[in-house]
């Protein structure tokens, strides 16, 4: 069995999928499918299977730095975004030392929970968006890996099968 080694480079911040806003340091997003618990018919416990539905989803992606046009763009529409985030995935097989080049992108569209304001001071203006994720799209070059859209409804692969 072969192992992988994922490592995420060159990574790239969007506001309203065209305004380059820099450099992120990351960006995280907590996903959680909504349970139901079954249990009975002579067993001995509960299992948590899901509805097909999804928890409130929640991203944090922290920007190295917001100019004062990133912090206008990330408080209008009363804080509603779409973010781009974009990124090269070096794949790495342990066993055969092979690499793989490719990219990934991951289109985020939600509501800023915490507006951006400036600090006064000379070190570097560190900023983490909190997002109620309405919408989640991860893709790379062969099309969409994983998708929510809340608003709609509708999830890939369909979770309600």
């Amino acid at each position: 069995m072969s192992e992988s080694s994922v490592i995420m480079t060159n990574m790239s911040a969007y506001v309203n999928d065209v305004h380059y806003v820099g450099r992120i340091k990351s960006a995280s997003t907590e996903i959680t499918r909504k349970t139901i618990t079954l249990g009975g018919l002579g067993g001995i416990g509960g299992i948590d299977v899901p509805t097909g539905k999804f928890e409130p989803i929640k991203a944090t992606v922290p920007f190295e730095q917001l100019a004062p046009a990133d912090i206008r763009r990330l408080n209008e529409n009363g804080g509603f975004v779409k973010l781009r985030l974009t990124g090269l995935v070096k794949v790495l097989d342990t066993h055969t030392g092979l690499r793989k080049n490719g990219s990934m992108t991951t289109r985020i569209h939600g509501f800023v929970k915490n507006p951006p304001t400036p600090n006064y001071s000379d070190e570097q203006q560190d900023y983490s968006a909190d997002i109620s994720v309405m919408f989640i799209e991860v893709s790379d070059s062969a099309g969409v890996v994983f998708m929510v859209d809340i608003a709609k409804g509708i999830s890939y692969p369909d979770t309600r099968k």
